[in-house]
């Protein structure tokens, strides 16, 4: 097993951004804890087959629920309709919804920023580090990506890694919130038509209200009563070294103030209007998509697609959410007539829109990084020696 890029065995320097994506890219034979260039090495289990499972068990049920959408997908399809669909689409509306998934994926990492009030974290690094996130997020499971930025922007001088966990979560709750809202727009505007309401949409609708009311309630009440609420639950800790309880009051201090921007009312503010904007952006998206290929569907409907999306994908069963995407776009375009071909291409189209660029951005990013980091350790070395030799 060979070194991460950006270093070698015997170098010394191993940059974080190319050391994370290493650690995430390989597998449990190697332990993710490497440090300046020394690789620690589990005992190899892989001949005994329930450790296997043990260890592997999400990916083959990930890989099961794949290959079930992915057959799902490509059932009873007419091949010949299917060239007709390719035939038929206007790339000019494909490239600008690139565009608008770009745009839209920029403005989430300004509305990450105003998440850390009243600290304030040069646009461009939580940019890079935002993207780098997504990425992460497409090419490797169990939403990687999110651990990723907490560790990278935590190095960050202004940001504590406790405090990027609880932005990440308040993040989470917020766009929560907004799947809800759009949710009950989807609601209201399918009892005004002759579609039937789905019991699996409207299920899962229900779901959704429940969790972003806990959601809120859940992180308002922190950001008021956390300190108080620690206080109480540090007395169980009594029995722990001092030097435990301090490291723990720093970080649950760090994490309750990073709640502080939802008590504030300017940052309250521009929260709630990235999100709005961030959300009307990525309906655009599929509505875009529409057009590629001659689609009069409402405006709605992108909306309806929207709200499945985000609600399917939240947990992906393996990169990329193979197959999974495709057959809900079938899923929901099917209940408004669109035939399983057009279909089919819309929603491998739509995927390659939502992911491909965010990773070539992303990896772009990650060299950026990379290249910063090296930047700097070169620079802290050279001051180094010129110190030596004074």
């Amino acid at each position: 097993m060979g070194p991460p890029p950006g270093g070698s065995a015997g170098s010394g320097y191993w940059s974080r951004p190319a050391l994370l994506f290493w650690r995430w890219g390989h597998g449990p034979a190697a332990t993710r804890t490497c440090r300046r260039g020394e690789q620690a090495e589990h005992p190899d289990t892989r001949g005994q087959p329930h450790s296997w499972f043990r260890r592997e068990w999400r990916l083959i049920a990930g890989l099961s629920l794949s290959a079930v959408c992915l057959v799902l997908a490509v059932r009873q399809i007419s091949i010949d309709d299917l060239g007709t669909a390719i035939a038929m689409a206007r790339w000019e509306w494909v490239a600008l919804a690139v565009v608008v998934v770009v745009a839209s994926s920029s403005l989430k990492a300004v509305r990450w920023r105003v998440l850390f009030f009243p600290r304030r974290v040069p646009i461009g690094r939580t940019w890079s580090v935002f993207m780098i996130g997504q990425m992460l997020n497409i090419l490797l499971p169990a939403r990687a990506g999110e651990v990723g930025r907490i560790y990278l922007i935590g190095d960050e001088g202004a940001v504590s890694h406790a405090a990027a966990l609880s932005s990440v979560v308040v993040e989470k709750v917020v766009d929560l919130v907004m799947l809800t809202l759009a949710f009950f727009i989807v609601a209201l505007w399918l009892v005004t038509t002759s579609t039937d309401f789905p019991d699996w949409l409207r299920d899962a609708g229900m779901g959704l209200v429940l969790l972003a009311a806990l959601g809120l309630a859940s992180i308002l009440l922190l950001a008021r009563l956390g300190q108080r609420i620690w206080h109480l639950l540090r007395r169980t800790l009594k029995p722990a070294p001092a030097r435990w309880i301090a490291v723990a009051d720093s970080a649950v201090e760090q994490a309750i103030s990073a709640l502080g921007s939802l008590q504030h009312s300017q940052a309250r503010f521009q929260i709630w209007t990235w999100s709005l904007l961030i959300w009307a952006l990525m309906a655009l998206t599929n509505a875009l998509v529409f057009l590629a290929f001659d689609l009069e569907l409402s405006p709605y409907v992108a909306l309806v697609l929207l709200v499945v999306l985000m609600s399917g994908v939240a947990l992906p069963p393996l990169p990329g959410n193979v197959g999974v995407f495709v057959y809900l776009c079938i899923l929901v375009l099917s209940l408004f007539a669109v035939n399983r071909e057009t279909a089919l291409v819309y929603g491998i189209t739509l995927q390659i829109v939502a992911f491909l660029p965010l990773v070539v951005v992303g990896f772009a990013c990650l060299l950026w990084e990379n290249w910063r980091a090296k930047r700097g350790f070169t620079t802290i070395r050279s001051g180094q020696t010129s110190r030596k030799k004074d």
